[in-house]
């Protein structure tokens, strides 16, 4: 996640990469949320269909008070010549070594909500779970991760920034949908990518409810987990998010999210170009605090 100028420049690099690169993201209007593409053709994931991976067998049959990492990544493509944030620039190859090196070490992909679930008693957790999040909505997310976490039979988790929603380089709705069918959760990451530390009453109960009202209306779908814009927050910001009836809202403080830590501040592991597998999965064994 990045300041709201910040981020209008990557997004402005990715859709002018987005031919060559296939990455995605575009910024609306700063006023509000810009109107989805209606235009545009159904899409549906790179390639062919695939069976997904057997479920592995669960292991919880309680409460869960399992630590659980969850990965924050950006861009799936490479980045463009000159790109100003290229760290935030993973390529498909990478993406899909991550994912390969995390199961062979016995990871296995799950969503935020059966996380939550799990901690409530309410969902089983396989194991060593691990959380694989992606912020703002590029089309590249859709059509890259897409791909490579349906190939492994993993779901993911986007955090869109709906102003974003029918952009140039941006998802499409019908992008949207297919990742919801193939298990991913959706979950609000605001309208506008505002700091909302700096906004009024009124703006900051229409960045955090808004957002969720329009991804439900829009896709169906529970958006019961906020994803703080540059990962800024404060007590006034959690509460907000609070009484738009989230569950819980994830940040950029490090480390792993744990059950009896503050649900609405949930650490991430940020994920940066040039990282390796190994890197990766000693970046996620660290943060649980696990040497298995």
């Amino acid at each position: 996640m990045l300041p709201h100028r910040a981020l209008t420049t990557l997004l402005a690099a990715c859709a002018a990469a987005a031919g060559a690169a296939g990455c995605g993201g575009g910024s609306g209007a700063p006023g509000g949320p810009a109107p989805a593409s209606t235009t545009s053709a159904p899409q549906v994931a790179n390639g062919p269909a695939r069976a997904p991976a057997p479920v592995p067998a669960a292991v919880h049959t309680a409460l869960s008070r399992a630590a659980v990492p969850i990965l924050m990544y950006h861009v799936i493509a490479p980045a463009p010549p000159g790109a100003k944030y290229a760290g935030l620039w993973i390529t498909p190859a990478a993406l899909r070594a991550h994912v390969a090196a995390l199961a062979a070490a016995g990871y296995h992909g799950v969503t935020l909500d059966s996380v939550l679930d799990a901690w409530r008693g309410r969902a089983k957790l396989p194991p060593h779970p691990v959380v694989l999040s992606f912020d703002d909505g590029y089309l590249s997310q859709g059509k890259a991760a897409g791909a490579a976490l349906q190939a492994a039979g993993w779901p993911g988790v986007l955090n869109l920034a709906w102003h974003n929603l029918g952009t140039p380089g941006g998802l499409t709705r019908s992008r949207v949908q297919t990742m919801i069918r193939d298990g991913w959760e959706i979950d609000p990451h605001s309208l506008t990518h505002p700091d909302l530390t700096t906004v009024g009453a009124a703006q900051l109960r229409r960045e955090i409810a808004g957002s969720r009202a329009a991804v439900r209306r829009t896709f169906g779908v529970a958006a019961d987990a906020f994803c703080y814009p540059a990962g800024k927050f404060d007590p006034a910001v959690e509460a907000a998010v609070r009484a738009a009836g989230y569950r819980a809202a994830t940040t950029e403080l490090p480390g792993a999210a744990r059950p009896g830590a503050d649900r609405y501040a949930l650490p991430r592991i940020r994920v940066d170009a040039g990282e390796s597998p190994a890197t990766v999965v000693q970046g996620v064994r660290a943060a649980v605090g696990s040497a298995a």
